[in-house]
C-alpha cells in the first residue's frame, strides 16, 4: 500500500512538472513570435519580455539590441529606465512609512515639508500618491523640455511649480501629475532620515533581493545598461539627455524585467506591506463627489478580457514599459523597450490575452 501511494504522489508531481513545462513552452514560444514580429516591424531597437505565474517565471526574453553603437544585444540581464513604474515604488516606500507610523496619509503635505505654500487649500499625502492634489506639473511647463537636461538641486525643480496655482481643489479631479510624486520623495526623505535611494534601496531592493535594480543617475556604473533610442524624420537617433535629478520618486528607477518580477511578486506576495495595506493601494479612489477613477496608488487598476488588471506604464527619455499584474490568476507580464516609439502595452495585452483565453479554454 505504501508502495502504491507513493507510484500515486510521484505521478501526479510528474504529470505537475510536465504541466508546468508544457505550459513555459507555450508561453515562450508565444513571447518570442511576439517579440520578433515587433523589432521586425515595428522597428523597435531592444526588447525584453517576462512572464510569470506566481513565483514560476514561464518567459524571459530578450529581442534587438540594447546598445547600437555596440552592437550588444538585448538580454535577460539588461538593464532599463523604468520611466513612471518608479511610482509604484515611491508609493510602497510611502505605505511602508505609513505602516512604520512616520507618515499619515491625510496629513497635509505642509506636516512633512512645512516650507512649501499651502495656496489656501490642504493638500494631503493621499492626493499626492492618488493624482487629485491640483498641484502644477512641472513636467507640462513649456520650458521642461529646454530644462530637463540641466542638473539642478531639488529647491530648483521645486522653485518651479510650488509657487504656482493650484490648477483646482484638492479632491476635485484626477490630472496625472508628476510634481505629486517628486514631493513625495522629498517626503519619504524627510520621514525617512534617509535620501530616497537609500530608503529604496534597503526597505526595497534589499528586502527583495532585487539586485540588479537601482535608483539611477547619469553617472553611476551600471552593468548592462541599456541606452535610449528615438526617432527623428525616420532615423534612428540616441535619445535626448534627461537629467534624473529631476525625477526622484517619479521616474529614477532602473531595473530588469526578472526583477521587476520579483517586484511584483513580493508586492502581492505581502513581502513588503500587509494585505490590507495593498488592498488599500490597489483600489480605485474616489474624488470629492464620489466619482470613482481608475487609479490607486502608484498604479492603475483597469480591466482587460473581464479580468482586473493592476498595472502602471512608464516613459522616459529614449525608454518605455509596462508592468501588469492579474491578481486573479496572478499573473505578471513585464515588457521594456529602449526604444520611444515601442508599444509595450500593446505587446502586454497581446501576451494577456492569449495566456486568459488558453486559462479558459482549459478550465471551463
Amino acid at each position: 500500500m505504501r508502495l502504491l501511494v507513493s507510484i500515486a504522489v510521484f505521478t501526479c508531481a510528474l504529470h505537475a512538472s510536465r504541466g508546468v513545462a508544457d505550459e513555459a513552452k507555450d508561453v515562450a514560444g508565444f513571447v518570442v513570435s511576439v517579440g520578433d514580429k515587433a523589432v521586425e516591424d515595428d522597428k523597435i531597437t531592444g526588447l525584453s519580455i517576462g512572464v510569470a505565474i506566481g513565483d514560476e517565471v514561464l518567459a524571459a526574453k530578450g529581442f534587438g539590441l540594447a546598445n547600437v553603437e555596440l552592437n550588444v544585444p538585448v538580454t535577460a540581464d539588461t538593464v532599463y529606465r523604468i520611466g513612471s513604474i518608479t511610482k509604484q515604488f515611491t508609493a510602497a516606500a510611502i505605505l511602508i512609512l505609513v505602516e512604520d507610523g512616520k507618515i499619515d496619509l491625510d496629513a497635509p503635505l505642509t506636516k512633512y515639508l512645512p516650507d512649501y505654500p499651502s495656496h489656501g487649500s490642504a493638500v494631503t499625502v493621499k492626493h499626492l500618491l492618488q493624482h487629485t492634489s491640483g498641484v502644477a506639473d512641472f513636467t507640462r511647463l513649456p520650458e521642461y523640455r529646454r530644462d530637463r537636461p540641466l542638473d539642478v538641486s531639488k529647491d530648483e525643480v521645486l522653485d518651479r511649480f510650488q509657487n504656482l496655482p493650484l490648477k483646482f481643489p484638492p479632491g476635485e479631479k484626477h490630472r496625472y501629475c508628476n510634481s505629486g510624486y517628486f514631493l513625495q520623495g522629498l517626503i519619504i526623505e524627510q520621514a525617512s532620515e534617509k535620501s530616497f535611494r537609500e530608503f529604496v534601496e534597503s526597505r526595497l531592493f534589499e528586502k527583495l533581493k532585487m539586485q540588479h535594480s537601482y535608483c539611477d543617475r547619469s553617472q553611476t556604473i551600471i552593468p548592462h545598461r541599456a541606452a535610449g533610442y528615438t526617432r527623428w524624420g525616420g532615423k534612428l537617433r540616441n535619445a535626448p539627455h534627461i537629467s534624473l535629478g529631476q525625477t526622484v520618486g517619479a521616474g529614477n528607477i532602473s531595473a530588469t524585467m526578472t526583477d521587476l518580477i520579483v517586484w511584483q511578486r513580493g508586492l502581492f506576495a505581502d513581502r513588503l506591506l500587509r494585505t490590507e495595506t495593498v488592498r488599500q493601494m490597489t483600489t480605485p479612489g474616489k474624488l470629492n463627489d464620489g466619482k470613482p477613477f481608475n487609479y490607486g496608488f502608484g498604479v492603475r487598476v483597469a480591466s482587460l478580457a473581464n479580468h482586473k488588471v493592476v498595472r502602471h506604464g512608464g516613459g522616459i527619455s529614449g525608454f518605455r514599459s509596462d508592468l501588469a499584474y492579474y491578481p486573479d490568476s496572478r499573473l505578471t507580464i513585464v515588457v521594456l523597450s529602449n526604444c520611444e516609439h515601442a508599444n509595450p502595452k500593446k505587446i502586454s495585452d497581446r501576451i494577456a490575452r492569449h495566456m486568459l483565453n488558453k486559462t479558459k479554454r482549459t478550465n471551463p
